[in-house]
């Protein structure tokens, strides 16, 4: 109720005080006090007291934005001990290595650990690896206690029955026509690239040599750049630089050694022609020479 509602019943109250002094002489005081009273009372059935009232609730409700700076983070374990998992889910998710991936179980770049294998949730410390750490781990067997003894048989979940692999039957050097089944071509230079070696094989269909699908596949030379910052990926391209550079200075070396090689043969080819042109200069020199004059031997008496 506001200042102005409130002065209507003080404003007759005040008319009733005035009137009832003014008629003080012709009643009786009790009388008097009876009528202040009654005019003063604001419950009353007079209309000059009777106030206003408006609704205290609002009728549609009051619409409040959620504050956002305090977003739930979800943090803490997802799945308790003997929980089972499949590969993939969430055991824990936290900030910092509060614990740490044990057996089976990958960490993720937010510290959030996950199961890599289907299993049973184990949460246990390994005195051997660190003496203070908590580990997450997943077992295959929910009876099992980790952490495994050391030096015990390592438990793997693969599903597979064991076959023997017969070993193949050798092949032999030189085919039925008579033709080699095996061609290698070395890399150019005076040391080839392994890399640089090809192997052709005989094709008993055709007759001709063809070199094998999965050597065609390691002869593309695929790039595994982490993807990541731009100093990461400068880091790679000076690398890569680099690589290219010790290449065409490795190429231009041979290229040099090969050329002195040349030269060095060329040289000794000249000089051992020089050689054997003077030897048969000096036999010639020799046969045309006159034999030389004999001496008289002396006679004795």
């Amino acid at each position: 109720m506001s200042l102005t509602q409130l002065r209507r019943p003080v404003v007759a109250a005040a008319c009733g005080a005035s009137s009832a002094a003014r008629s003080a002489a012709a009643t009786g005081p009790l009388r008097q006090l009876q009528d202040v009273f009654a005019q003063l009372r604001i419950g009353g059935p007079s209309a000059k007291t009777e106030g206003r009232r408006y609704a205290s609730v609002k009728s549609q409700g009051q619409y409040k934005i959620r504050n956002t700076d305090t977003i739930p983070k979800k943090m803490g374990a997802k799945k308790s001990g003997d929980s089972y998992v499949i590969p993939g889910n969430i055991i824990y998710k936290q900030r910092g290595t509060k614990w740490w991936p044990g057996e089976n179980v990958g960490m993720g770049r937010d510290h959030t650990l996950f199961a890599k294998v289907t299993g049973y949730v184990k949460y246990y410390k390994d005195p051997a690896k660190h003496p203070d750490r908590s580990y997450i781990g997943v077992v295959f067997n929910k009876e099992d206690k980790l952490p495994y003894p050391l030096h015990a048989m390592r438990r793997r979940k693969l599903g597979m029955t064991a076959s023997t692999i017969t070993p193949p039957a050798p092949e032999p050097a030189i085919s039925a026509s008579g033709i080699p089944t095996t061609v290698v071509r070395r890399g150019e230079g005076r040391k080839p690239s392994p890399r640089d070696e090809r192997i052709y094989k005989l094709q008993e269909s055709s007759y001709s040599y063809r070199e094998e699908n999965w050597r065609l596949g390691t002869l593309v030379r695929t790039e595994k750049r982490k993807m990541g910052n731009r100093r990461t990926a400068m880091k790679h391209r000076r690398r890569r630089a680099e690589e290219l550079l010790g290449e065409m200075r490795k190429m231009r070396e041979d290229k040099i050694a090969r050329r002195k090689e040349a030269l060095d043969a060329q040289r000794a080819a000249r000089q051992k022609k020089y050689r054997e042109y003077l030897a048969r200069r000096k036999a010639a020199g020799e046969a045309a020479a006159p034999p030389p004059p004999e001496t008289p031997s002396p006679q004795t008496v």
